[in-house]
């Protein structure tokens, strides 16, 4: 099997690190395709710059032009695109993390053992310079706990602990590999008529879950950069708000495709709520969306369809 990564690019400071990660990787990607959706092709200037030569040997890289509108997600689609299951799995790599030198190796050895829709592996938290900050976000307690260092998830458990419980334990894209039969999902991320665009990598796994099952490596293999210039960090930007949304969205539309009863929504909607109220009570753009709460915990379908009207608002205004 191999495995293509794809790197929606747009900070070069961290370019010298990525290729070295890449480099220094026991099973190589057969193919590294960047999108680049910097200001100006500063990106690719850097990528191919003499200095980084040393780096780029022996990796087999592509660059293309980004769409430059849409943000980090519409690079994502776009390389999808681009890739247009060459093989038999992708790997999209944000370009601030990092993977460790068996993270392919590992992920292969899982696809390998058992027909996966994606494997997905644990992963650091870290700071600007790559200093552990923590593990990663808590396990449920029977993963935890589970001495296999790779297991089978089906649809039931990855829905069960994770949107409705207003989690997402599994990561982002960039510590998880999908077999090709995911593209469709990918390319559409929606549950029936409800996007899920605000919280695109627990989605994914969702969907993914929908056409195999995922396997869970139960090892570091990585970790995630946080620090000012990411997404994250900015609390009151559209994409946390947007992710804190998300998770309203993806228990909406797993109602909507029959994975979550009326009951289960209604119960996670009141426990949502609060959580909106309390981070999110003093902006304006969240204000409807925090009113609705309550009547969405009573089953009100008026609420549900005001809800889903201000959703799809908010998508098109920040251009998700």
């Amino acid at each position: 099997m191999q495995i293509t990564t794809l790197i929606p690019a747009y900070k070069e400071a961290y370019l010298p690190e990525l290729l070295q990660c890449l480099r220094s990787q026991s099973h190589k990607a057969g193919k590294i395709i960047f999108s680049d959706d910097s200001p100006g092709g500063i990106y690719r200037a850097t990528l191919f710059s003499d200095e980084l030569a040393p780096l780029r040997q022996g990796l087999e890289i592509e660059c293309v032009e980004g769409p430059r509108k849409g943000g980090g997600y519409a690079n994502m689609l776009h390389l999808l695109k681009v890739w247009n299951a060459r093989t038999e799995l992708l790997h999209l790599l944000l370009d601030d993390d990092v993977i460790y030198p068996e993270f392919y190796e590992r992920h292969l050895i899982a696809h390998a053992s058992v027909k996966l829709s994606c494997s997905v592996s644990r992963r650091w938290s870290a700071d600007e310079q790559g200093r552990p900050l923590k593990s990663d976000l808590p396990l449920p307690p029977a993963v935890a706990r589970h001495p296999n260092r790779l297991l089978t998830l089906d649809a039931g458990v990855v829905f069960a602990t994770t949107a409705i419980e207003g989690k997402n334990w599994l990561g982002e894209f960039s510590n998880a590999v999908f077999h090709a039969d995911t593209l469709p999902a990918l390319l559409h991320p929606s549950f029936g008529t409800v996007s899920y665009a605000g919280l695109w990598d627990l989605g994914a796994f969702m969907a993914a879950s929908l056409v195999g099952p995922v396997g869970y490596v139960h090892e570091h293999l990585g970790y995630f950069r946080t620090g000012p210039a990411g997404n994250s960090s900015k609390f009151f930007g559209p994409y946390m708000k947007s992710a804190f949304l998300g998770y309203v969205a993806l228990v909406m539309g797993g109602a909507e495709i029959g994975r979550y009863t009326p009951e289960q929504a209604r119960a996670a909607y009141g426990r949502l709520g609060p959580v909106l109220a309390q981070y999110y009570g003093s902006q304006d753009d969240m204000k409807p969306f925090i009113a609705l709460m309550p009547a969405l915990a009573q089953g009100d379908a008026l609420a549900e369809a005001s809800f889903r009207e201000l959703w799809k608002a908010f998508l098109r205004t920040h251009d998700f």
